[in-house]
């Protein structure tokens, strides 16, 4: 459990419930859920710099969570947990709506551009 407190960031982590201090687990599922909501700001907005700077700060938590053994809670807390996780994957896929085709977009551009005569005028 040391790398799951250890992985807390110094984002502000806010309990479901004044009484009900957040587990490190329910700290990390917190904070990507902050993390996933930003993405989806930024998306809305355009903001690709800020979402890829966002991306970098979630692949961190993704990789901090897979320190922390979830057998271990309490079925209260993974209830808790399962509820951050629908969100965060509505967020993700919310997120993905909008910047899908903004990739193709790149994509496009980025494609090199064929001779409309192709190779045949070279022959």
């Amino acid at each position: 459990m040391a790398a799951c407190s250890d992985a807390i960031m110094e984002a502000p982590v806010h309990a479901p419930c004044p009484d009900c201090p957040a587990s490190p687990l329910q700290a990390l599922y917190l904070q990507l859920t902050d993390i996933s909501r930003t993405m989806l700001a930024a998306a809305r907005r355009g903001d690709w710099d800020a979402l890829t700077e966002q991306e970098s700060a979630c692949a961190q938590l993704v990789g901090q969570l897979r320190h922390c053994p979830i057998e271990t809670c309490p079925p209260a807390e993974r209830q808790a947990c399962m509820g951050l996780i629908r969100e965060i994957l509505a967020n993700d896929a919310a997120t993905r709506d909008i910047a899908e085709p903004r990739m193709k977009e790149l994509g496009q551009m980025l494609r090199p551009r064929r001779n409309p005569f192709g190779t045949q005028m070279y022959r």
